[in-house]
């Protein structure tokens, strides 16, 4: 068997819980901080401009050239570059380019020799 009193605390309890708890849920949140206070107003104008500004930084335009010396020891590899540079491109770019544009346009290359008028 049940005991009434238990039975009635007990749903005192619940009924109490859930009250807590749509309080809770239902509950707004804090109202918004105001907003702060304007500044106070200046009491003397702003600072004019400097009359003169300072003279901009000399910038070097180029560095200073190679020495003899520089030159005689950079040559090789200045000239080993080219010939790696256009070599390279005269000897298998180029071929492959003109190869491409045949296989394209066919040998007349997408021109008409004007007889076909």
């Amino acid at each position: 068997m049940t005991n009434p009193r238990r039975l009635r605390r007990c749903v005192v309890g619940v009924l109490g819980a859930l009250l807590a708890m749509s309080a809770v849920a239902t509950a707004q949140p804090p109202p918004a901080p105001p907003y702060p206070t304007a500044p106070p107003p200046r009491s003397s104008p702003p600072a004019p401009p400097p009359r003169s500004y300072p003279p901009p930084a000399v910038v070097e335009a180029a560095p200073p050239p190679l020495s003899p010396a520089m030159r005689v020891i950079y040559a090789p590899f200045y000239a080993a570059g080219l010939v790696i540079r256009y070599g390279v491109y005269y000897v298998i770019v180029a071929p492959l380019e003109v190869f491409g544009r045949a296989l394209n346009y066919g040998v007349e290359g997408g021109v008409s020799r004007g007889d076909d008028r």
